[in-house]
Formats: structure tokens, sequence, C-alpha cells
């Protein structure tokens, strides 16, 4: 079975075990998750809308694309939908969602109040509910594709990083050169802001829906010396945040879920102490001071944690 249908399979369980019967979903994170589809014009800031609709009882998905290019063949072409503004089309499509008018709850990862209002018009019997935390929660572990798809995209931000510690003229000079070997790479979609100062090389990349990154300290000490090393070394099952505080180094340090971006846990100094770590999460690990700063892509495996980023750039 294809990743993203295996991702849809997982996401469609959990929602249905909360009693969802449709989900009108705008996050574009979820929405890669449960549709696999590469979508154009998705860049920039956008109020929320109605991208893709999912109907739990039998995976049907109607999807914001104004063509196929990028869309996975299971997704029928009726089923996609052009960029509209006008208020009258969008709940013409949303209405025309079999299952809509008799849903009996319809989960939400966003909204604007006018969407509030247009959701409860094409399911008057619905509650409307939140299931932020229940997606976050289907994809808090990851699959072994997902993984390689992970490990993939670290491999791309460490030719970034290499090539940012390499260049030998301004932090700017070398902000660009890691930005030109990301995108030669295989990607030209940052996951955050690259960090390009003095010493410090830090890049996340986009590649196939996943985060990869690395940061590293030009001319720092070996790998299980750097200052992140025992925290990543508690990155096991059953870690509290309040064993990962304890293994942290002085300084700024920060765990926290990757998989399609930023995920949850996030642990730090601060937050996080009842977070608890399971087997086969991917998380990024950072810690350092301005002198000495690394940061890892780690898997929880039941044993030695695994890093998926290159151990040198």
């Amino acid at each position: 079975m294809s990743l993203h249908l295996q991702r849809r399979a997982r996401a469609v369980d959990a929602l249905a075990a909360a009693g969802i019967d449709m989900l009108v979903a705008g996050r574009q994170d979820h929405i890669n998750y449960i549709t696999g589809a590469h979508q154009l014009w998705t860049a920039g800031t956008r109020p929320f809308g109605p991208v893709c609709t999912l109907n739990t009882a039998n995976g049907e998905i109607f999807l914001l694309s104004t063509w196929d290019e990028g869309v996975p063949d299971d997704i029928d072409l009726d089923h996609l939908h052009g960029i509209t503004w006008n208020g009258a089309i969008i709940y013409q499509r949303l209405a025309a969602n079999p299952g809509m008018a008799a849903a009996q709850r319809v989960g939400v990862d966003a909204w604007s109040p006018g969407m509030a209002g247009l959701i409860r018009a094409v399911a008057p019997n619905a509650d409307v509910v939140a299931v932020d935390d229940i997606l976050l929660q289907a994809r808090r572990t990851k699959m072994p594709s997902e993984v390689d798809a992970i490990r993939a995209a670290c491999a791309v931000a460490a030719e970034a990083v290499a090539a940012g510690l390499a260049h030998p003229g301004t932090d700017a000079q070398r902000l660009a050169a890691g930005v030109e070997a990301m995108a030669l790479a295989g990607s030209s979609t940052p996951a955050a802001e690259p960090q390009v100062k003095g010493n410090i090389v830090d890049f996340s990349c986009i590649r196939s829906h996943y985060e990869g990154g690395l940061g590293r300290t030009a001319g720092a000490t070996p790998p299980n010396a750097r200052p992140h090393a025992a925290l990543i070394a508690a990155c096991v099952p059953g870690a509290t945040g309040q064993d990962l505080r304890r293994a942290a180094p002085d300084g700024d340090w920060l765990v926290r879920g990757s998989g399609m971006g930023f995920e949850p846990p996030v642990i730090n100094a601060r937050y996080g102490a009842d977070e608890v770590l399971e087997e086969h999460m991917v998380l990024s690990v950072s810690a350092g001071t301005g002198e000495e700063y690394a940061r890892d892509t780690v898997l929880v495996t039941e044993s030695t944690p695994e890093v998926l980023s290159p151990e040198e750039p």
C-alpha cells in the first residue's frame, strides 16, 4: 500500500474512533498527510478554507486543486475544485459532498467565523468539533516509510549545512551557498528559516512532505562529545520531559517532534515536563551555546536512539 494510503487509513481510524463523520481540513500538514497531494499555489499566508474534506465512512476525498498534477490517482478528477473566494460556490461544493448533510459530527482543524457558519449551514444536524489533537496523535509515531522519507530530507539538509560551513564568505554568502546546495540536493522548500550566524549553520527542509534538519558549529567536537549527546541518549521509550531535563546540558536546548514540519511533543527547560516519549517517534534534538551548537534528527527505537541526520555534513 502506498505511504499516503497508509497515513490516510491511520487518520481515518483515529477520526472514526472519535465519532467524526466528516473532516473539513485547512491545515496544509494535515492535508498532505491524508491526501499525499503536492498542491500548487499554497505559499504565503491565507485565511482558513475548506481545502480538503474526508468522509470517514468510505475514505472519499474532495480536494482544492486546480488540476491533477501531483494528485494521487485514488482521488477522482471530479473531486477536485479550483480556488474561489465566492462563499456561495464554497457552500455548493461543501453541500455536494456525500454524507455532509447527514453528518452528526464534523471535525475541523481550524476555522474562521465565516467558515463556522458555512459548515453549520451544510451540516445542520452536526456537532462541529476541533480535531487537531486527534490528527496530531495519529501522526505522533512514524511508520518505516515515513522514517525513510525523513532520512532522505535530512541528507538534503546536510548538503546545505556542509555548503554553509565550507563557504569562506560572509554570513549572507554562506546562507546563499547553503540554500543553493539544498535546492541542488532535492528541495527548495525550507521547513524553518535557516540560521547562519558566525560559526553556526542550521538548515531544515521539506522533501516529499517530510522535514529533515541538521545544525552544526564549525570546528566542533566529535559527535559523542557534543553538548547534546547525552540528550540524544536519553531519547528512549518511556522517557519523560523531566528525564530529558536531567540529561540536558547547560544553555538552550529543545527536543520536539519532527515529521511534516514542527510537531508535538515540545520539551525544553520550561515546557513538556509530563510528555512521554514513544517508540517510533522522530525528534529534532538541539542544544548548545553560541560557541558550540548542534542539532540532529533522531528516531526513538526500542533500544539506542538512531540518528537519522548524517554524522558529519
